[in-house]
C-alpha cells in the first residue's frame, strides 16, 4: 500500500476523490492502493534533554545550550489532555507500519517540509518516500502527481537539513531569550521571538521620526535654453541645496553661456513582472484595497481548497508549456468574459510565453487562477481574484520598452540635466497604467555646441512628515530585512507581535505600539537581538552550512556564542533588573567593576562586558558569596550542588584561567 499525506482534512477528502478512494474510516480514506490521511500541521516539535513542565521554574541555569534536540509530540488540541499527542498521530503511525511508500502531500512550503519531514522521522519511517508540490486541486493535476510522482528526495533532503538549521536556532534562542525575561520580570510578561522583535522596532522607528519630524526645505535651480530650431527646453541642476551657494547667481544668470556636455542615448527594456507569490499578494491587497495581509492569507488560502487559484506559497516560478497552453485554452477565455478583465485588456492584448512565464521544470509556481468560473464569490474574494489575474496577464505580456535620452549641459561650473523618454512598446505597463506617453522631442543640439540662457528658476522642496506605517509598507520593509528565499513566515511574525499585544492595527490600517509594545521596545533597543542586520547574516550562515561551505560544528560555536551573548544582554539590563549595590573589579579586564544583577554579574566595561552567571550547578550564589569570589577568588563551602550523576555535594566556587567560575569539591 502507498499512504499519501495531505495538509488537511479538506485537501485529503479532494484528493480521496481525484484518486478513487472511496472507503472513509476513522482518520484517513482508502482504496486498494492508497491511504490517504492528514496531518494537523503542527504535530512533532524540537524538544531537549531533561526539558519538561517545571523546566522553567525548576532550573535556573542560563544559558540552556543541549547537545541534541530529540523530537516529541505538540499539544493539540484534539488530544483529551493538555500535553496528550494528537489522535492523529497514532492514525499515521498505523498507516505507515502498513505501507511500503509514502507520499508527502502537504503544503509545497518550507513549513510544510519541515513538518512533513519531522512526522516521518519521529514515527520511525524507514520505507520509500516521495515529495509532491499540488499546485492546484485540480483532479487532473493530483492524477499525475500522485500517480507519476518526481523523483525528488535529494532536493527534499537538502532543503530540511537547512530548514531544520532555521528551526534549531530559532528554539534556542527563543527559549533563552525568553526565559531571561521570564526570570527578570515575570513568566509570559513579554513573550518575544528572534524575528519579530526588529519587525517591533520598525514602528517603533517610523513612531519615533513622527514625532521627531522637522520640515527641511531644498531648492533646485532651472535653467532654460533654446535649441537649434528655436524650441524652448528646462534643465534642472545636478545639485540640490539648502541655499543658493554664493556665487551661483553670478555665474548662472540670463544670457549665460552654455555649453552641451553630452548627449546619451539607451534602449530600456523591463521585462514582466512574475507571477504573484502569497508576499506580493498580501502587499498588492494591502496597497489597493486596504486587506489585512493576515485575512489576505486566510481567504487566499480558501480559493486554492475551492479550486479557484493555485497555492498561496512563496514561489514565483514560472509554468511549464503545457500548463501555459492549459491557461490559454481554459482560463484565458473565462478571463475575456469577465468584466474587469477585459476592461483591463483592451482589444489587442494576447498572452505569450515570455521569459517571466517560463519554466523547465515542474515546480511550485506563482499563484495563477484555474479554470473554474469566477463565480458564488464574496466580495474580498473578487478583489485576491482580480489581483492573482491581473497578477498573470502582466506575467503574460511583452517588456515595457523606451528609448531614454540624458541631455547634459555645463553652465557656469555646474551641471544641468534633462532626460527625454520615447516609449517604443507599451507591453505590460499598460495593464497599469494607461496614460504611459513619450516626453516631448529631443532638443536639437550637438555636443560641443554653445547656447545662452534664456531664463533662469528654481524649484522648491520641502520634505513631508512620516506617516504611520500601514500594511503594505510594514509588509514592505518588514521583507526586505530577510533574503529573498526567507521570507515564508513574516506575516507570521506581525501576527505573532499583535497577538501578544505589541502591536494595535485600527480600521485605517495603520500600525502603532500599545503600551505593552513601547515597553518592550524601550528594553531591547539598541540589544543584539533585536538588530535587523542579524537576521541577513543567519539565514546566509544557515545557507552556508547547508551547501557545505561552513562546517556545521563552526556554525554550531557561532550559535552558541550568539544565545549566550542575547541571554546575558538581557540578564544584564538594568531596565529588566536593577543593579545591586556590591560592586566588585573585574578580574579578567582588571578594570571594570562587576556589577550583580539578578541572576548574572557584569563587568560594565564595554570593552570587556564580562559575564559571571550567579547559577552554578543548582546553586544559585548569593551576594555575599559573589563579593567573595570576586574578591578573593573564592567562596565559602556551599552545600547542595548537584553533581553529574545526579547527587547533592558540598564545594567551593572559583575562577579557572578564563576567569569563569568553577565548583571545587570538598566532600560528599
Amino acid at each position: 500500500m502507498i499512504t499519501v499525506i495531505a495538509q488537511s482534512a479538506r485537501i485529503a477528502r479532494t484528493i480521496s476523490y481525484a484518486l478513487g478512494a472511496d472507503f472513509e474510516y476513522n482518520g484517513y480514506y482508502a482504496n486498494e492502493k492508497y491511504f490517504i490521511t492528514w496531518t494537523y500541521g503542527h504535530m512533532v516539535e524540537l524538544s531537549a534533554p531533561g526539558i519538561g513542565r517545571d523546566f522553567w521554574l525548576s532550573n535556573q541555569s542560563f544559558p540552556i545550550l543541549p547537545e541534541s534536540f530529540p523530537l516529541t509530540h505538540a499539544p493539540s488540541q484534539h488530544a483529551s489532555g493538555r500535553y496528550m499527542p494528537d489522535p492523529q498521530l497514532a492514525v499515521i503511525k498505523h498507516l505507515l507500519e502498513k505501507s511500503r511508500k509514502v507520499i508527502l502531500a502537504t503544503d509545497p512550503t518550507e513549513r510544510g517540509d519541515l513538518m512533513a519531514g519531522y512526522l516521518l522521522r519521529f514515527l520511525n519511517f524507514d520505507g520509500k518516500m516521495v515529495r509532491v508540490a499540488l499546485n492546484d486541486l485540480m483532479h487532473e493535476t493530483i492524477k499525475n502527481a500522485i500517480t507519476y510522482p518526481s523523483d525528488n528526495t535529494s532536493g527534499f533532503a537538502d532543503n530540511l537539513r537547512q530548514l531544520e538549521l532555521y528551526d534549531r536556532m530559532d528554539w534556542l534562542t527563543n527559549l533563552n531569550i525568553n526565559r531571561a525575561i521570564a526570570f527578570s520580570v515575570g513568566r509570559n510578561t513579554y513573550p518575544v521571538s528572534r524575528t519579530s522583535l526588529p519587525i517591533l522596532h520598525l514602528v517603533a522607528e517610523r513612531e519615533k521620526a513622527i514625532k521627531e519630524f522637522s520640515p527641511k526645505k531644498s531648492v533646485i535651480p532651472t535653467i532654460t535654453v533654446r535649441d537649434s530650431d528655436g524650441g524652448v527646453f528646462s534643465f534642472r541642476c545636478a545639485d540640490e541645496w539648502n541655499e543658493i551657494p554664493e556665487g551661483f547667481n553670478e555665474a548662472v544668470k540670463a544670457d549665460a553661456p552654455v555649453e552641451v556636455v553630452s548627449i546619451e542615448t539607451e534602449q530600456v527594456d523591463t521585462k514582466s513582472p512574475k507571477l504573484l507569490n502569497i508576499e506580493e499578494l498580501q502587499k498588492m491587497a494591502a496597497l489597493h484595497f486596504g486587506m489585512d495581509p493576515l485575512e489576505t492569507y486566510r481567504i487566499a488560502r480558501g480559493l486554492y481548497e475551492k479550486k479557484r487559484i493555485s497555492f498561496p506559497g512563496s514561489s514565483r516560478a514560472g509554468l511549464i508549456r503545457r500548463d501555459f497552453d492549459d491557461f490559454k485554452k481554459d482560463v484565458y477565455p473565462a478571463m475575456c468574459i469577465a468584466k474587469c478583465f477585459k476592461a483591463l485588456m483592451g482589444d489587442n492584448y494576447s498572452p505569450y510565453y515570455t521569459t517571466s512565464a517560463k519554466s523547465l521544470y515542474n515546480r511550485p509556481h506563482g499563484i495563477v487562477l484555474t479554470a473554474f468560473p469566477f463565480v458564488g464569490l464574496s466580495d474580498d474574494e473578487r478583489k485576491i481574484i482580480y489581483l492573482v489575474g491581473r497578477g498573470m496577464l502582466a506575467t503574460f505580456q511583452r517588456s515595457f520598452r523606451r528609448n531614454v535620452t540624458k541631455v547634459t549641459l555645463a553652465c557656469g561650473g555646474y551641471t544641468f540635466i534633462a532626460k527625454y523618454v520615447k516609449v517604443v512598446r507599451t507591453g505590460w505597463v499598460r495593464l497599469f497604467d494607461d496614460t504611459i506617453k513619450s516626453s516631448r522631442a529631443v532638443p536639437n543640439v550637438e555636443i560641443g555646441q554653445s547656447l545662452t540662457v534664456e531664463s533662469v528658476g528654481e524649484i522648491g522642496r520641502t520634505t513631508k512628515q512620516p506617516v504611520p506605517m500601514v500594511d503594505f509598507t510594514l509588509l514592505k520593509m518588514a521583507l526586505s530585512l530577510h533574503e529573498p528565499d526567507c521570507r515564508e513566515n513574516v506575516v507570521k511574525d506581525i501576527r505573532y507581535l499583535r497577538s501578544h499585544g505589541y502591536l494595535h492595527r485600527n480600521l485605517a490600517g495603520e500600525y502603532s505600539l500599545t503600551e505593552k509594545g513601547q515597553a518592550l521596545a524601550y528594553v531591547t533597543r539598541d540589544m543584539k537581538i533585536a538588530s535587523a542586520d542579524d537576521i541577513k547574516f543567519w539565514e546566509s550562515a544557515v545557507y552556508q552550512v547547508a551547501t557545505d561551505q561552513l562546517p556545521e560544528s563552526v556554525f554550531n560555536d557561532i550559535l552558541h556564542k550568539y544565545v549566550t551573548d542575547v541571554t546575558n544582554e538581557l540578564l544584564a539590563s538594568h531596565k529588566l533588573s536593577k543593579p545591586m549595590g556590591v560592586e566588585e573589579v573585574c578580574p579578567k579586564c582588571g578594570h571594570g567593576k562587576m556589577r550583580i544583577f539578578g541572576k548574572i554579574a557584569k563587568c560594565n566595561n564595554p570593552e570587556c562586558g564580562h559575564y559571571i552567571h550567579r547559577q552554578i550547578q543548582g546553586v544559585t550564589l548569593s551576594s555575599r558569596e559573589i563579593h567573595n569570589l570576586l574578591s578573593i577568588g573564592s567562596t565559602s563551602t556551599i552545600r547542595g550542588f548537584i553533581g553529574a550523576d545526579g547527587k547533592p555535594f558540598a564545594g567551593k566556587v572559583t575562577l579557572d584561567d578564563n576567569h569563569s567560575p568553577i565548583v571545587i569539591q570538598v566532600s560528599k
